[in-house]
């Protein structure tokens, strides 16, 4: 086979490669948005069922709503800190490191991000002390780990995430050590509740 025609059998050989990766690529794409749609539909129709259940007007309902998003950029933050942390305690498990530094200041580095989960979960229940009532907010928390078990079953199990702790999970329940970071359900990015 000369050079010329390598060039040719390769060149159709991308040529048959590419059609087929766009392909795969627009019908991912598809399910993306099929799923974000769903998920926007369960979350509409959780935030009237919060609505009806904590028994708020629509300007109550807007003031929650406010407070809810006013949080979504912390723990999205918080979220993505965790995933890098997660993915490099992953990679030096994988690589069979014995490095005792790396492995503490990944363990110091755990904490710290724990705390400061157990910290915006504290400034997120003031928050909603100011807007709800005490017996509101826990309605609030039982409905927010409602809709995380529905976004998580839309997925297959797929959005939920792990945490260091075995029980780590979003929207598991109330509380910095049962990652209740409420608002926060499935990947980050998610809409607020209300």
């Amino acid at each position: 086979m000369t050079r010329g025609s390598l060039w040719i059998v390769v060149a159709l050989g991308l040529g048959t490669l590419v059609p087929s990766t766009v392909a795969a690529q627009r019908v991912q794409e598809r399910r993306d948005v099929d799923r974000a749609q769903l998920e926007e539909r369960v979350r509409a129709q959780m935030g009237r069922l919060m609505r009806e259940r904590l028994g708020l007007d629509e300007a109550e309902a807007a003031r929650l709503s406010e407070v809810v998003r006013g949080f979504d950029v912390r723990r999205r933050e918080l979220f993505a800190q965790e995933q890098a942390a997660r993915r490099r305690v992953e990679a030096v498990l994988r690589e069979g490191s014995d490095e005792e530094d790396e492995a503490r200041e990944l363990i110091t580095r755990m904490w710290e991000l724990r705390r400061e989960e157990a910290e915006l979960f504290r400034e997120e229940q003031e928050a909603l002390l100011d807007v709800l009532t005490p017996m509101q907010v826990l309605r609030l928390q039982e409905l927010r780990q409602d809709l995380g078990q529905r976004i998580r079953a839309l997925g297959g199990g797929r959005g939920g995430r792990q945490g260091f702790a075995p029980e780590a999970g979003p929207s598991r329940g109330p509380g910095p050590g049962s990652r209740g970071r409420q608002g926060a359900v499935g990947a980050p990015g998610a809409q607020p509740l209300l």
